[in-house]
């Protein structure tokens, strides 16, 4: 890549000679490289000297061909950008005034020959330059757009520059583009922008000052992350700093409030950013990513059983990322950079838990606990004895928070750091979990024992991948199935209530959150009575099409898992019962309501067919 300095002194002789240009210059470069950056900065500085020189000195005309479909419109945009002071609904008006003088004189009508003829008398271009961008964007032929832009060279003597990205050029027009390219272009100057200057530019359209002071904290650890590669994207950095500039206006002041957080999350950003960018990482596999980079990547960059490898060529692309705490959970930056939204509550809620945003004091202990390496000895010697009492009280009833409480005790008696008084980690959380299931304090969570079983809050189980965990996640996810069937139980009656009350709200039946009152993927309709049930489905003779919908969806959403496992026995037994009820029922609502229960119970049991349950859970 040619240098920037080289760059301006080569356009500086090609546009300042004197005669005929005899050829065209080329600036190439992929996408996202920065060639209009240079572009730009270089147009400005030169037109700012030619004015001060003469402050009538005109600048270039730059032409963008993406789109383009008609070679007319670019001898229109030519036009426009020649005579700003006729452009839009004015260029209108001239364009009719003077068709009307040619047609008056006898000469054609024709709007496409009026245009030639209008652009030929109003169009002075002398000591313009004429720059053509995206000419790979351009769908028509790429030799007939090489060919229209010539005749500026030729025959008008102009100085002419194209802008173009030569590894986009579709391959069925290689062979003619190389041939055209012989006859037009003089000299080929591959550009780019200095990524200094152009984090420079980024950093100063950002909104909030406290991202400019991160980026200017963070500038070398953020131009060595963003050349990691070998082709920096300076319109994903961009894309990527705006985020990051979002993430800081909408989350709690507090986070603007942590150079610390603040640097660490910026750094993380543009690291998986420009992966995710470069597709070597997909939305999902940002939702799963792990202390060890365990990435679930695109097919076509590695198989996921390859993911340990993956993350460890990660981590060694970009050692200046801190990988297991990137501030803001993983999932929630997927949504940012999928869809551009993420949960601003959900976001408030784990920073104002986390050590970076709000202090180690202010933080629970199970997560201070979780990284105790950035404590000093006498913080973490005050978290410790707090962990150790809630321990030694059965104070932690959530299944997650338990669970990391557990890996990070596995890991600090790797340290030589005994949290559980000398017993076995398996037997030590066994007897706490039998503990909380004799007083029913222990809380049913199953979200936190499906895809997202290695994690909690955001982050990734220390000593997750080990066989000591896995025992206990085992105890842990056993005894939380127990705690929410129990749980079932009683809510059963409130939704067998909800249904009666709305039978036309069949949601909660397929919806998933506990917490807003919906059962989806949660075992509890076994727990209702078959009779029930068909009360509600089959009401005078007809169907309620509604809730066998709703029906029929709640196992089409949790098919080839085991979550509904309990409920499967069940479902059979409903079909029996609604079969002998329509045995009672007069023609001819029974052959009408026997094809219907085959329509929806041969679907449902399809989906509803038992799968083989695991002996312990597993992790991803």
């Amino acid at each position: 890549m040619t240098t920037d300095a080289a760059a301006r002194a080569y356009l500086d002789h090609y546009l300042d000679r004197k005669g005929d240009p005899e050829f065209a210059v080329m600036l190439e470069g992929p996408w996202g490289s920065g060639k209009s950056h240079f572009f730009d900065h270089y147009f400005k500085a030169r037109h700012a000297a030619a004015v001060a020189k003469d402050p009538k000195a005109k600048e270039e005309i730059r032409v963008s061909l993406f789109g383009i479909s008609d070679l007319g419109e670019i001898s229109s945009l030519i036009f426009a950008k020649a005579h700003p002071w006729v452009s839009g609904k004015a260029a209108k008006v001239v364009n009719t005034l003077v068709s009307k003088a040619i047609s008056f004189a006898g000469v054609a009508t024709d709007p496409k020959e009026n245009e030639k003829l209008v652009q030929q008398m109003m169009v002075s271009l002398d000591g313009r330059v004429l720059v053509f961008d995206d000419l790979e964007r351009c769908p028509l032929p790429v030799v007939e757009v090489m060919g229209f832009i010539n005749r500026f060279v030729e025959q008008d003597k102009l100085k002419v520059i194209v802008v173009a990205s030569e590894d986009d050029i579709a391959d069925a027009q290689l062979e003619d583009y190389k041939e055209r390219k012989e006859k037009l272009i003089g000299k080929t100057i591959r550009v780019g922008s200095e990524p200094g200057a152009v984090l420079d530019a980024f950093s100063a359209e950002l909104t909030m000052p406290e991202a400019k002071a991160a980026i200017v904290a963070n500038r070398d650890a953020v131009l060595t992350i963003f050349t990691a590669r070998d082709k920096p994207n300076f319109r994903s950095l961009r894309s990527i700093l705006f985020d990051f500039d979002r993430v800081i206006e909408l989350a709690d002041a507090k986070l603007r409030g942590s150079a610390d957080a603040l640097g660490a999350l910026l750094r993380y950003m543009v690291a998986i950013g420009m992966e995710y960018r470069c597709n070597t990482i997909d939305a999902e596999g940002l939702r799963t990513l792990t202390s060890d980079v365990e990435l679930r990547l695109n097919l076509n960059s590695a198989p996921v059983s390859d993911g340990r490898v993956r993350g460890r060529e990660l981590r060694e692309l970009y050692p200046l990322v801190s990988w297991s705490d990137p501030v803001v959970p993983p999932e929630m930056l997927a949504d940012m950079f999928a869809s551009g939204t993420f949960d601003v509550a959900a976001l408030d809620a784990h920073l104002l838990k986390h050590p970076l945003v709000v202090g180690p004091a202010a933080v629970p202990a199970w997560r201070a606990m979780w990284s105790w390496y950035d404590l000093g000895a006498t913080d973490y010697a005050a978290v410790r004895a707090t962990i150790v009492d809630q321990l030694a009280h059965r104070k932690i009833v959530h299944p997650g928070e338990l669970l990391h409480v557990a890996g990070t005790s596995l890991r600090l008696l790797d340290l030589n750091d005994d949290l559980l008084g000398g017993v076995k980690p398996k037997v030590f959380f066994k007897a706490y979990l039998d503990d909380l299931e004799k007083t029913g304090a222990l809380l049913p969570v199953p979200e936190l024992f499906g895809i997202h079983a290695g994690s909690h809050a955001g982050m990734t189980y220390n000593e997750h991948d080990t066989k000591a965990f896995a025992e206990i996640h085992g105890l842990v996810s056993a005894a939380s199935a127990r705690a929410l069937q129990r749980k079932m139980k009683t809510e059963s009656s409130n939704l067998l209530k909800r249904l009666q009350t709305e039978p036309n709200d069949g949601s909660p039946l397929h919806e998933w959150g506990l917490a807003e009152g919906n059962f989806g993927g949660v075992a509890i309709l076994h727990d209702i009575a078959v009779g029930d049930m068909a009360d509600l489905l089959l009401v005078d003779s007809r169907f309620n099409d509604v809730l066998m919908a709703a029906l029929s969806m709640r196992y089409e959403r949790t098919s080839g898992d085991n979550a509904l496992d309990f409920e499967k026995p069940w479902v059979r037994q409903l079909r029996t019962e609604l079969k002998n009820r329509l045995k009672a029922t007069a023609a001819p609502y029974r052959a009408w309501g026997e094809g219907r229960l085959d329509y929806y119970f041969d679907a449902i049991e399809t989906w509803a067919k038992p799968t083989r349950r695991p002996k312990a859970p597993k992790l991803p």
